[in-house]
């Protein structure tokens, strides 16, 4: 990563899903890539059984089907990996706000659980925006724009690969917008 993360644990994430809506829809895959705060990379990506059907429509987006998160374990079997994984970290994603971080909330009620206590989130589709970076803000189009390979668009490792890539390329094109304390760019849970 870069300077103002030294000394943290910095994840990317990304979720693949059965859908849009956390209350009604259930997690597929997830995917945790980056370093810890001693600079060791780490990496977590698993299938998830959802319990559910996968909808075709969803499937034909991330390509994963029934069969493929069969006998995978639900998100429980999963729940103590992605906490420890979690824990104290400064979370990268594209929408991580909007969409991933309601699943894993929503996921945690369902288990019975408390969600994993992070230290906050960098969300690129919010900085995008704020930075006004020309052009569309979905992942795929900020990647092409940056020359990050997202050959494998929709699959959650990678795309939070492509999540910590596309937070470096804006950091590096706008470094004035990121001379602040560290502090500034995270956004705190309330």
């Amino acid at each position: 990563m870069s300077q103002p993360f030294d000394g943290m644990k910095v994840i990317g994430f990304d979720l693949e899903t059965t859908g849009f809506d956390c209350r009604s829809e259930r997690i597929v895959e997830y995917a945790m890539v980056g370093s810890d705060s001693d600079g060791k990379h780490i990496s977590l990506c698993s299938l998830v059984d959802p319990e559910q059907k996968i909808p075709e429509q969803a499937s034909s987006v991330h390509g994963i089907t029934n069969s493929d998160v069969k006998g995978m374990g639900n998100f429980s079997d999963h729940s103590e990996k992605i906490s420890e994984m979690m824990e104290g970290a400064v979370i990268v994603g594209h929408n991580v706000v909007g969409f991933d971080w309601g699943f894993i909330k929503m996921e945690c009620l369902r288990a019975g659980i408390e969600p994993p206590r992070i230290r906050g989130f960098v969300d690129t589709l919010k900085i995008a925006r704020r930075l006004r970076v020309p052009g569309r803000h979905r992942l795929g189009d900020l990647c092409d724009r940056y020359g990050i390979d997202l050959e494998r668009a929709h699959r959650a490792d990678a795309d939070a690969s492509a999540s910590l890539l596309l937070l470096w390329n804006l950091m590096k094109e706008y470094p004035d917008s990121f001379r602040g304390p560290v502090q500034d760019l995270i956004e705190a849970l309330d």
